[in-house]
């Protein structure tokens, strides 16, 4: 009798190691080995997102602080750039419970994951932002001295003066709504005779001016307000281009193509870094 129970207990443990083998081998060791594959498969990828996420946190960071950029095509190109590489990041899931979801969630996985383009091009466009607002911030509001130093600096100017009280022809200068400087400036390519005691008494036909204001809406109404006597014969006061808080304006005498130009050079020394 004692024998038999003897048997009995052993076959009931064989069948129980047997029971336990089978669970181990056959749910828990592959169910691990999905687990570790999934670890193992997804860990490149979360560290490409860390490293992609840093610049699109950088990102973020500046198109929150609000500050204007001087060109708002660099800020559109940001934003856009900026979801396209938060939606071509491959998202990491929790890991599934079951294995089967598990290796599913393996296989679907995309065979290579490369950011190095959105890397380049948030970047890019970052950097373009980020100097655009610095260049804004020059020509906003900036001093007379600071214009007039940008001013000598063209070729082609050959003489420069600031206005003041006691003789601003327009009689604006630090009053509500006016500008907070105004400078006159001559130019060697207007070839016609200007009369006037000094660089201010001629005006803009000798050169042009320019004039800055304290904010970019003010820049704009002085900018509307020139635009009414565009094509108006005598009255034409020459071209006018708003940059920052800035109007600047060139001499009717000059060809379209010299006002472009010199205008273009214009902003591009106010807005050197």
């Amino acid at each position: 009798m004692k024998k038999r129970i003897t048997i009995f207990s052993m076959i009931v443990v064989f069948v129980g190691i047997g029971i336990g083998l089978g669970y181990y081998f056959g749910i828990v060791k592959p169910h691990q080995e999905a687990v570790d594959n999934f670890n193992s498969a997804y860990k490149p990828i979360k560290e490409k997102n860390k490293s992609l996420d840093k610049i699109i946190q950088d990102a973020e960071k500046s198109l929150k602080t609000n500050e204007l950029p001087l060109d708002n095509s660099t800020k559109a190109n940001l934003d856009n750039v900026l979801k396209q590489s938060q939606n071509d990041m491959v998202i990491v899931p929790k890991i599934p419970t079951k294995t089967s979801d598990i290796n599913k969630s393996i296989k679907d996985l995309p065979k290579t994951v490369d950011y190095s383009d959105n890397q380049k091009e948030l970047k890019l466009a970052l950097s373009n932002f980020k100097e655009s607002i610095n260049k804004n911030k020059l020509v906003t509001n900036p001093s007379s001295d600071f214009v007039i130093k940008k001013l000598k600096s063209i070729p082609t100017i050959t003489g420069v003066e600031a206005v003041t009280e006691s003789n601003d022809p327009n009689g604006s200068l630090n009053k509500p709504g006016g500008y907070t400087s105004a400078i006159y400036f001559t130019d060697s390519e207007v070839q016609d005779q200007i009369d006037g005691s000094d660089i201010i008494a001629k005006g803009t036909d000798a050169g042009g001016q320019i004039e800055v204001y304290k904010s970019p809406e003010e820049a704009q109404k002085r900018n509307t307000y020139l635009s009414a006597f565009d094509g108006a014969g005598l009255f034409n006061s020459g071209s006018h281009e708003v940059c920052g808080t800035c109007v600047i304006r060139t001499s009717s005498k000059l060809t379209a193509t010299q006002q472009k130009e010199l205008t273009k050079k214009i902003v591009d020394s106010l807005t050197q870094l």
